[in-house]
């Protein structure tokens, strides 16, 4: 049996606004996901920044605390690099249930019943287009949690650099 059959069949009225709904639901939650990130990417990059402007001020006696912040930094740059890769998968989920949604659109207004195998396509194509963004939803998220556990990694470290400046004096 079709999968397809409880959509075109028309035994559900409903059906057909649920097909439409979905996509532009999950357009919503890709996007606030995409809103978060960028956040996160603007804190990332500023933090970057105030790594690359501590290592401008540190004499050349401190080689050891130079050291331990370019070590932070190459942390902060994977991490920018990671939340990028998650905004990538971010806006294709946006693109693909926007795609999705409008094709189901389509689908519902302009295809008649007679057109049955075009009906079809339209369906698999919708369905097509909503599985890939559930996988960049997936995808993005999963880079995130990654992000993240660099991130704690990242305060782990300075803090651990904090507590050593101020029990021992200046690292040299």
């Amino acid at each position: 049996m079709d999968p397809t059959a409880a959509l075109l069949g028309g035994a559900n009225p409903f059906a057909a606004l649920t097909f439409i709904a979905a996509p532009a639901l999950l357009t919503n939650a890709s996007s606030l996901l995409l809103l978060g990130t960028t956040n996160r990417l603007a804190r990332a990059v500023d933090r970057v920044r105030a790594l690359v402007a501590q290592l401008e001020h540190l004499a050349s006696s401190e080689k050891t605390l130079a050291q331990i912040e370019l070590d932070l930094m190459a942390l902060a740059e994977q991490r920018v690099r990671i939340i990028v890769r998650a905004m990538t998968a971010f806006y294709l989920a946006v693109g693909s249930f926007a795609f999705g949604t409008m094709l189901a659109l389509i689908g519902a207004a302009l295809v008649s019943p007679s057109h049955d195998s075009t009906r079809v396509w339209v369906l698999r194509l919708t369905i097509g287009a909503c599985v890939i963004g559930v996988a960049a939803i997936m995808s993005g998220s999963l880079a995130l949690v990654f992000e993240s556990r660099i991130t704690f990694r990242i305060l782990t470290e300075e803090a651990g650099l904090a507590r050593k400046r101020f029990q021992s004096g200046p690292i040299a």
